[in-house]
């Protein structure tokens, strides 16, 4: 244990990666559980696609000479705003489906984009751009864990602030609007700051395992917890594991921490399916055996009954 302290104290890298793991789990919580509750899975791995076509314009503005001060990263962020924006317009009605389908043509419009523009990019520049897909924590700059650790505060205060509202918008959209709510408003606020999130998060690790961490501990913690605290807390105690047991894993087998936490997490849905099963079956056979008893006296005593209106007809 003492080693393990000592390794993390000498290596400012290994620090990074672990604040990096727990903003992301942090992330993950407060975004990934409205986004499931709100039937848009799908939207992390759009938004950090998204990243993707906007670094990949950054770096043509850049190299082109046409806006040399716009930095990838601020492209990365525009395109996330965007496929915020277009997915809540698709979905001001409520419907899911619409915004489903919303996020699926941002997707292959912003990977388009980017594959487009690798064409008219130095050939040095294009794992920049494939550096946004793959990711590694354990690479991340000062920087990077700056503006990670600033989306995250507000990210979760937005949250803290308006933690009755999302869950109102992400349930039910259509009675939030009956009951007198500025739905819209706050509809759009939850999807622009969870974008904003996700697409630095996938700037730290990478869209593959954003979407990951962000979908499934928010769907197996759905399964298993009622409470919407409890979901919340529960999917930042399986995305934080799963990130920090991928860290630790790559310390001891070549391998992407990246990738060991993203097979965690899709286990951890997995077992959270059975887990519900298994439940359901044991609370099935409870209320059965609870019934028998009830039943019994009534069995008996219509049998009973029976028994002596057969006697009586005999006699």
């Amino acid at each position: 244990m003492i080693e393990i302290i000592q390794l993390i104290l000498e290596s400012p890298f290994l620090q990074r990666a672990i604040i990096a793991a727990v903003l992301v789990a942090i992330v993950a919580a407060a975004s990934g559980t409205f986004l499931v509750f709100r039937g848009l899975s799908f939207m992390a791995s759009g938004v950090a696609h998204a990243a993707l076509g906007g670094t990949a314009l950054g770096i043509f503005l850049q190299d082109s000479g046409l806006v040399p001060w716009f930095d990838p990263i601020l492209g990365a962020l525009l395109f996330s705003i965007l496929v915020a924006i277009f997915t809540g317009y698709a979905g001001e009605s409520g419907i899911a489906q619409k915004m489903e389908v919303a996020v699926g043509v941002s997707f292959a419009l912003s990977m388009s984009l980017a594959v487009f523009l690798m064409y008219y990019i130095p050939p040095y520049r294009v794992p920049q751009i494939w550096g946004y897909l793959i990711g590694d924590i354990l690479l991340l700059s000062n920087l990077d864990v700056i503006m990670l650790a600033g989306t995250t505060v507000l990210l979760g205060f937005i949250t803290l602030m308006f933690n009755k509202e999302f869950v109102y918008v992400s349930v039910d959209m259509e009675g939030s609007v009956a009951h007198g709510m500025n739905a819209r408003a706050y509809h759009y606020l939850m999807l622009i700051v969870s974008a904003l999130a996700i697409a630095l998060a996938t700037k730290a690790v990478g869209a593959i395992l954003v979407y990951a961490i962000m979908v499934a501990p928010a769907a197996a913690s759905n399964e298993l917890v009622r409470s919407v605290r409890g979901v919340i807390f529960s999917v930042f105690i399986i995305a934080l594991v799963a990130e920090l047991v991928g860290i630790a894993t790559s310390f001891i087998v070549y391998v992407s921490p990246s990738a060991i936490a993203g097979i965690l997490a899709a286990l951890s849905y997995l077992i959270a399916l059975q887990l519900k099963r298994v439940r359901e079956r044991v609370s099935a056979e409870m209320s059965e055996k609870k019934s028998q008893p009830e039943e019994l006296p009534r069995i008996f005593k219509e049998s009973l009954s029976v028994s002596q209106d057969s006697e009586h007809n005999h006699y």
